[in-house]
């Protein structure tokens, strides 16, 4: 019998298996290419300091301003940038430390009009019933004259009457008012330069004193010393006899999430209200903090590599950063949070960046020239 060979067969049941295994591969390219364009549209997108707040500045590591708006675990500090001011310093070299700001002129003192003072459009204020509401509105009439005429210390008295009394609802529009009252009345004696009742000292010089050493004596920055006594930035000594003007500390910020506003207090005394914006979708923690170290004119570090200059377009973080640390026994890493400026004020009031706090220029420059390193940060709901 002639033998047949039976090789064809095999050749085809190998062109099977290759088929099925070219079929298969393109069925997964297929679904994962539908798979990621299903994510890029549904994932939301951030906004201006969160185009790069996935770049968002890295945390600081060694001398190095950090990833500001990102939440990751970074090396313990071992030194800072030569403009950073750091917590519990008392060094007497206090020509290493930033030039004394003097405050700008557009800092935040009353609200624009048609615009919130505070709290964010999408929260409903609460309001305070309609007789309850008369009976501020004489007050604070007078307290906004007050303002005007620059009888200060009469506004301020005024606006934290208001601001104790049982009837007063917080966040309300009467509440808003008063607080700007405040706001403006403060600022506005922080500027001239001038004493406030109950807040604000005079201290003789002592044989042996420095700059440093009243900074750290009465909780204040260095900056606000020599602003008060109209004492130029590189002029460091002290001459024994001579009166300064001091406000002691120490300070503490308050930051209210869901009312978008920032409150800053002198020896738990409410001193100013500053609107702010928070983190997008939760992002900002409710937890306690102390600002570890102070930078001006900062750089971002993408966490994706390379730098972005201070004063490029593609730098989120403004003019000043303030660098939360967390305090107390927090149940989570709470790393690269901070206070800092916004080139696009439209963000403030609103819920956009990636966690840090962010404010209008004008306003964190009263705070980094106030405000010294080692101030206790709350945030609250």
């Amino acid at each position: 019998m002639a033998r047949v060979s039976y090789d064809f067969d095999r050749v085809e049941k190998k062109k099977g298996k290759k088929n099925i295994y070219i079929r298969l591969a393109l069925i997964f390219i297929v679904v994962g290419a539908i798979t990621t364009l299903a994510l890029y549209w549904l994932i939301p997108k951030s906004d201006a300091d969160s185009s790069s707040e996935t770049k968002t500045p890295p945390v600081e590591t060694q001398s190095t301003p950090a990833q500001a708006d990102e939440e990751q675990e970074a090396e313990p500090e071992t030194s800072l940038p030569e403009n950073a001011e750091s917590a519990g310093d008392e060094s007497d070299e206090e020509a290493k430390l930033p030039e004394p700001i003097a405050p700008p002129e557009d800092a935040t003192l009353v609200p624009e009009k048609g615009k919130p003072w505070v709290g964010d459009p999408a929260v409903d204020a609460p309001e305070i019933p309609a007789d309850g509401a008369k009976g501020f509105d004489s007050e604070l009439l007078e307290g906004e004259k007050s303002l005007e005429t620059k009888n200060y210390q009469v506004a301020i008295d005024i606006a934290l009457k208001a601001l104790k009394s049982t009837q007063m609802v917080p966040y309300s529009a009467e509440w808003r008012r008063a607080g700007a009252i405040l706001t403006g009345a403060n600022l506005a004696l922080f500027k001239s330069r001038s004493a406030i009742e109950k807040a604000s000292v005079f201290h003789t010089v002592k044989p042996g004193e420095s700059y440093s050493r009243l900074a750290t004596k009465y909780k204040v920055t260095i900056d606000a010393i020599k602003y008060y006594n109209k004492v130029a930035s590189n002029d460091n000594k002290l001459l024994v006899g001579k009166k300064l003007l001091i406000y002691p500390g120490p300070w503490k910020i308050v930051i209210y999430k869901n009312s978008r506003l920032l409150e800053l207090y002198n020896r738990d005394r409410l001193y100013a209200f500053f609107d702010i914006g928070i983190g997008r979708l939760g992002k900002t923690p409710a937890a306690k903090f102390v600002i570890s170290s102070k930078l001006k004119n900062p750089d971002w570090y993408a966490p994706g590599g390379g730098v972005v200059k201070y004063g490029e377009p593609d730098n989120p973080l403004g003019n000043y950063f303030l660098k939360l640390a967390p305090s107390g026994s927090p149940d989570r890493p709470l790393l690269g949070y901070g206070i800092h400026g916004t080139q696009d004020e439209t963000d403030i009031t609103r819920s956009l960046s990636n966690g840090c706090i962010r404010m209008r220029d004008a306003d964190v420059a009263m705070l980094y020239t106030i405000v010294p390193a080692g101030t206790p940060v709350e945030i609250v709901e």
